[in-house]
């Protein structure tokens, strides 16, 4: 069957040149040479001519199993299963914004959020302040809320996290700097460049950039103590660009408080 080969080839054509123009359009946007919405715009091309690729890969797996032939397997095989995977990352993307609040300033103490300081210069030009976003309105469904709130109901499990780390009362046993260096080492074990730590203060700063496209978030941690037992940390991430963070805050922080 000629049409199978010719699928074949075309689905795995169709796929490296949907895969290029994804890798032009993210780490195009990474290095500076546009801005994130051009990226976007370059990425959209890529996600249709990869969904063609992988149409047309469905299209070669079904001829094959229908005539019980294995022709150009290797061209079908690799452009189907290429097609899906590059389709993974936008579409999973775009679910998560479907599903996420328009925030993207996260917070486990919505009331006294922790304040960015060493960060504030590299925040410098951001289009999305430094200030905690939680007193902000914003219109979800045609109500009017707030960004903590928003975040209440979205994210109910986001709390500060406490430790009873000194139970018998030991005055050698410091609970507070026990918690914050745990936390030092979990910021260091998730790759998150650190920018400024400090054990007497109780704070961590550091910022995280994503794989596609370079976003930057940016995160403070605070470790306080909580009575002569045990100890309280707080962290906070917030994005530099976008009014929506597709969920990627929030779940920075469930996975950062689970790990500690």
């Amino acid at each position: 069957m000629r049409y199978q080969s010719v699928a074949a080839r075309f689905s795995l054509c169709a796929f490296v040149v949907a895969l290029a123009i994804s890798l032009i359009a993210s780490f195009g946007t990474r290095l500076g040479f546009w801005n994130y919405e051009t990226g976007f715009e370059l990425l959209a091309p890529g996600v249709g001519i990869g969904l063609i690729a992988a149409l047309t890969g469905v299209f070669w797996l079904a001829s094959a199993l229908r005539n019980n032939d294995s022709r150009g397997w290797r061209w079908g095989f690799s452009g189907l299963v290429g097609a899906v995977i590059l389709l993974y990352v936008p579409l999973s993307v775009a679910r998560r914004a479907y599903d996420a609040p328009p925030i993207h300033d996260i917070s486990t103490d919505v009331e006294y959020a922790p304040p960015f300081e060493k960060l504030l210069p590299l925040r410098k030009g951001s289009p999305n302040g430094p200030e905690y976003d939680g007193p902000k309105k914003v219109v979800l469904k045609g109500k009017i809320t707030t960004v903590a709130e928003l975040q209440k109901k979205a994210y109910p499990d986001i709390k500060p996290l406490g430790d009873l780390l000194n139970p018998h009362g030991d005055p050698k046993i410091d609970p507070k700097a026990i918690l914050f260096w745990r936390a030092f080492e979990r910021a260091k074990s998730f790759g998150w460049n650190i920018i400024a730590f400090d054990e007497k203060t109780g704070r961590i700063e550091a910022t995280d950039t994503t794989l596609w496209f370079g976003f930057t978030d940016d995160i403070v941690v605070r470790v306080q103590q909580a009575g002569a037992l045990g100890a309280k940390l707080d962290i906070r991430s917030k994005s530099r660009i976008g009014t929506l963070d597709y969920g990627r805050n929030a779940e920075r922080v469930r996975k950062y408080l689970k790990a500690l």
